[in-house]
């Protein structure tokens, strides 16, 4: 009788378990689903980095590629050559103001940005005598000792300070440009030698955890011992080295170990001699420019470029870091100075796209267009996405892609 009313219980159980699913053959509607926001960490910190091999590496290991922007805090730079003077007059709250406000938008993660580091130029504006027009920035001519260190005190220091609030490295480059030859022993070394000499012995700038020095911008040819002039032989390449090793030695016997940038010949595009006779020391990369039409090619052509840059940049970027500190690139009818290149795709015609891709096939490729203007149109803190958003400039593609390296990035805390 037990078994009996077990079974009569379990077949009635079954009965209405049957029953209530079959009362409706709708699937259930499910409720609405919430769009997942996608969420990086940003900005991260700035841990004291170093050179291991070809790579930067921070305390913990990490291998580290930084993604940035150039900036000159000057009031041409900041405005004037869009025609937006934002400020002027050696103004430093208003230049510091402006160029504070860039480096905070550039590095919201709310606002679409995700740089990390700032190639600082201390612009000939702040260093040259005053009241002197009309002079190249290649000319040394008015270069003023005492403006340079007001300048570095009042105006690059506090950026610097600054730019490690928002978790961003800073390579600082020296007032101006190279003149059109160089030579060992000449007045532009020791204007170098200057220059390094006073920051590398600067207590807030010797040794800080984010700061690392580009030692020259865009040398184009230099002396040989004959007297002629000449770039891109093994003779001018050791040339370079003994240009550039002197000021090398004296930072560190300044006891300043800042990682050094080391720029190359032809404005900055030729590099395989440093390859056969490298720059000594530890904490040392070399510090690039590539434009579409570099080489005297068109590089938006995937072959051309890949030759190119094997030839020229592939022989130090697999024995040290590489910092790529100008490029853009955009149709023609855009303000860059990479006019014609485009973004394209990778593998097919196209100089951004391909560019990636040699970058991220190196692995140790640090890199920042050359202005904020190739980012926000115009360069104004409330500007959108420059050149139009237009995926074939270089605004868009950064956009994308300085996200992406973002959700990879792992960083010492």
């Amino acid at each position: 009788m037990k078994l009996y009313n077990f079974f009569r219980v379990e077949f009635v159980f079954l009965l209405l378990f049957f029953v209530s699913c079959s009362k409706d053959d709708t699937p259930a509607t499910s409720p609405p689903s919430t769009p997942v926001v996608e969420k990086i960490t940003w900005p991260l910190g700035t841990p004291k980095l170093k050179v291991v091999g070809k790579y930067l590496q921070d305390p913990c290991g990490n291998i580290i590629k930084l993604h940035g922007v150039a900036m000159t805090p000057s009031p041409w730079f900041n405005g004037g050559a869009v025609g937006e003077w934002r400020w002027n007059n050696y103004d430093v709250a208003g230049c510091l103001q402006y160029n504070n406000a860039i480096i905070d938008k550039l590095s919201d993660a709310k606002q679409g940005w995700y740089l990390n580091y700032v190639r600082l130029h201390i612009d000939p504006y702040w260093t040259n005598n005053l009241g002197i027009s009309g002079i190249q920035e290649n000319d040394i001519s008015q270069f003023n000792i005492e403006r340079f260190k007001d300048a570095i005190d009042k105006v690059i220091i506090p950026l610097i300070a600054h730019a490690k609030t928002r978790g961003m490295y800073v390579i600082l480059r020296p007032p101006g440009v190279c003149p059109e030859q160089i030579a060992v022993g000449g007045a532009y070394q020791d204007y170098l030698k200057l220059i390094w000499d006073y920051i590398s012995k600067h207590p807030s700038l010797k040794n800080s955890d984010h700061l690392m020095f580009e030692l020259a911008n865009e040398p184009i040819r230099i002396k040989l011992p004959d007297g002629t002039y000449g770039a891109n032989t093994q003779a001018h390449f050791d040339q370079l080295k003994l240009f550039f090793q002197p000021i090398v030695n004296m930072i560190r016997a300044n006891g300043a170990n800042n990682i050094l940038w080391i720029p190359g010949s032809g404005w900055q595009s030729q590099y395989k001699g440093y390859a056969v006779n490298p720059i000594e020391g530890e904490n040392i990369g070399y510090a690039v420019h590539i434009y579409p039409g570099y080489w005297g090619k068109d590089n938006n052509d995937p072959t051309v470029f890949r030759a190119n840059w094997n030839e020229n940049i592939k022989p130090v970027a697999d024995i040290a870091p590489i910092a790529i500190t100008e490029i853009d690139w955009g149709p023609d009818k855009y303000s860059v100075w990479g006019k014609g290149g485009l973004t394209g795709t990778a593998g097919g015609w196209g100089f951004g796209a391909n560019f990636k891709v040699l970058t991220d096939e190196s692995a140790n490729v640090s890199w920042n267009v050359l202005s904020p203007e190739n980012l926000i149109d115009k360069g104004s803190v409330n500007g959108g996405i420059a050149y139009d958003n237009n995926p074939q400039a270089c605004a868009n593609a950064v956009n994308i892609w300085f996200k992406e390296y973002a959700k990879k990035l792992v960083i010492c805390k």
